[in-house]
């Protein structure tokens, strides 16, 4: 098992990263979020209560208002004290005794006569006076903020001074209210911040499950089962999907690959088996006694040469054929004309075949014609074409030859009328190795690639290959190649071409 260290040596999977990228992009933008909206609710909480007691403070002032005559001291201990007549008394009782209606626990209302001598408090508070204001003003005392209102007040009936009154409005209320909802607030973020780590892991672990899925399907993938195992492709249509098939084409891909690979060993150990059983019988024989035998000497020796002779072809169209495999990326800057590349080859056979007659069909209107390939590449897949139109030719020795083309594609056709083939030979025909007739084939030559190898090609170029053809009358076989229209790509690989000569 892995030791703990083992573990934390180990990179974060994607998934971590994924989780931990979310939170760290959703988190500032919450939080920050949270804060200034618990900041504006703080604001809106300390207008409130300012507006309420202010409110209050103008009610108090309106209802001194009323009153006709000044706030006598009623305290008759007092010095300065002026006796109250008896209804003077009740009017200032029943004043005294409306406050009630106006304080709460968290306020203190002060009452002072005309000569701003104190007559009533409702709560004795250790505060100095402010000077007068419409408005209550913040006031800081012994570390704590007050709310302080002092204002004279004025009888409307005989528009006179009576008095003055002072409103306290102590902190206690205001701190209570900012401490709960600060409270509010880290509880809120804590859990907020809880909620969106969980839910960016859980969203991190449903964006990548494809991928797991995915990771988990091409851990199953062996050699044994591979034709078996394919990725199910996802319910959305995204790139997970997109992704998916693509992994599909490779694994056909390599499916293909493998099962060709194991098919092309198979196929050359048995082709090898024979010329070097050939071989080797005859040095044994030679060895033995032959080598004393003049005739059995040359017989040996020239039997032995001619199954190295083809054993080295062999071996050579085993290389051109894994070389045209990638000939779409080694000779991605090749371009071939296509009216001049036939026609070379075609008068070169005319030449080497004089009992052949050849026939060419082109509308060449001039202009040249380009595909994308190189050009050797192009003159070896016609060279093995028109080379088994001659080998499988019978009685009437004659091969035609045309090129067509549309405004995309150009078609090059090799006709010949010989032993043709049957529809399961056409099915099988590029395959390696493959050879119709294996007893006839041998005498006159073939190791049964040159198909293989002209297929690979053509394919490569991202062109395509088919044959049609009917049994004892003859075979055409049609490549095709996508036209290259682009002129600066043609001029940039002539440019190429030129600085390669030089």
């Amino acid at each position: 098992m892995e030791t703990f260290k083992e573990k934390i040596k180990q990179p974060l999977s994607l998934k971590w990263k994924w989780g931990i990228l979310l939170f760290t992009f959703f988190a500032p933008v919450i939080i920050i979020s949270l804060t200034w909206y618990h900041q504006d609710v703080n604001d809106n909480l300390s207008k409130q209560v300012y507006d309420t007691y202010q409110n209050k403070y103008e009610n108090i002032d309106e209802y001194f208002q009323q009153f006709a005559f000044p706030f006598l001291v009623y305290n008759q201990s007092e010095t300065t004290a002026r006796p109250l007549s008896d209804e003077q008394y009740q009017v200032q009782s029943n004043a005294v005794s409306n406050l009630e209606y106006f304080e709460d626990e968290y306020t203190t209302i002060r009452l002072f006569s005309e000569s701003n001598q104190l007559i009533y408090e409702t709560m004795t508070l250790n505060l100095p006076s402010i000077n007068h204001s419409d408005q209550l003003q913040e006031v800081q005392h012994n570390d704590e903020t007050f709310l302080m209102g002092y204002n004279t007040v004025v009888s409307d009936s005989t528009g006179k001074k009576i008095g003055s009154f002072q409103l306290i409005v102590k902190p206690e209320y205001y701190t209570n209210v900012i401490q709960h909802q600060n409270q509010l607030f880290w509880r809120v973020l804590l859990l907020i911040i809880v909620i969106i780590g969980v839910l960016s892991f859980i969203l991190s672990h449903r964006f990548l499950r494809p991928l797991t899925y995915l990771n988990n399907s091409l851990d199953l993938v062996e050699e044994e089962n591979l034709s078996d195992i394919r990725i199910r492709k996802p319910v959305s249509e995204d790139e997970w999907s997109d992704l998916s098939l693509h992994v599909n084409k490779l694994l056909d891909k390599i499916d293909k690959y493998v099962t060709n690979q194991k098919q092309f060993v198979e196929d050359v150990s048995h082709e090898l088996r024979t010329p070097v059983a050939i071989v080797e019988g005859h040095l044994k024989l030679l060895n033995r006694w032959g080598k004393d035998d003049p005739e059995v000497l040359e017989e040996s020796i020239a039997s032995s040469l001619q199954e190295i002779t083809r054993m080295k072809g062999l071996v050579q169209e085993m290389l051109d054929l894994s070389r045209a495999e990638n000939v779409d990326i080694d000779y991605k800057d090749e371009i071939t004309e296509v009216y001049s590349t036939t026609e070379q080859v075609f008068n070169n056979f005319k030449i080497i075949h004089e009992d052949f007659d050849f026939y060419l069909d082109s509308d060449d209107d001039g202009e040249s014609l380009y595909i994308q390939a190189f050009r050797n590449h192009i003159e070896q897949v016609l060279i093995i074409l028109l080379d088994n139109a001659v080998k499988y030719s019978r009685d009437r020795k004659e091969i035609h030859v045309s090129i067509s083309k549309s405004f995309t594609k150009v078609e090059i056709a090799i006709q010949d009328f010989g032993e043709g083939m049957t529809d399961e030979d056409k099915e099988k025909v590029f395959g390696r190795f493959y050879r119709i007739d294996k007893a006839r084939s041998r005498d006159k030559g073939g190791n049964g690639l040159g198909l293989s190898i002209a297929k690979q090609l053509v394919e490569g170029y991202k062109g395509a290959i088919r044959v049609e053809s009917v049994i004892n009358h003859g075979s055409i076989f049609y490549i095709e190649f996508p036209i290259l229209n682009d002129t600066r790509q043609i001029y940039k690989s002539k440019q190429i071409a030129e600085r390669k000569k030089l």
